[in-house]
């Protein structure tokens, strides 16, 4: 992923900011992703979410942190947050994901899958060999 002039300024400005280290940054409809190392999304969100909500007031921006982590599982579980994953396994480079009701299962997948496959192209950033991500 190539990163334009105004992506690498809001990398350096969260950076100085909170202090957290930003791995990525993705523009996605009117927010902006974050993916960050492991443990810096507490910096990012703050005490009570406050940082998170004056980096959000500062950007114009509504803001989705993903922390890094080298279990795929706990990866595709924090991308997905805050919607709850029941049970997640791995059979052939499919990631299968249960949702706990027909609701979330919707939420995490979105209209058209929109939803699904952002997660699935940011799995697939950091963990090359999915294939594809389904919901059920």
């Amino acid at each position: 992923m190539i990163l334009d002039k105004d992506l690498l300024q809001t990398i350096t400005l969260v950076e100085q900011k909170t202090r957290a280290r930003v791995d990525q940054c993705l523009p996605k409809d009117d927010k902006l992703v974050f993916i960050v190392g492991k443990g810096d999304a507490r910096k990012m969100v703050g005490p009570g979410g406050a940082t998170l909500k004056k980096l959000e007031e500062q950007l114009g921006k509504k803001l989705k942190i993903i922390e890094k982590n080298p279990d795929k599982f706990t990866f595709v579980q924090n991308a997905m947050l805050p919607l709850r994953i029941e049970t997640i396994n791995e059979e052939n480079g499919i990631i299968t994901v249960h949702g706990r009701d027909e609701k979330t299962r919707g939420l995490m997948i979105g209209a058209k899958a929109k939803n699904l496959r952002f997660t699935e192209k940011v799995v697939q950033m950091y963990f090359p060999d999915v294939q594809e991500i389904k919901v059920v």
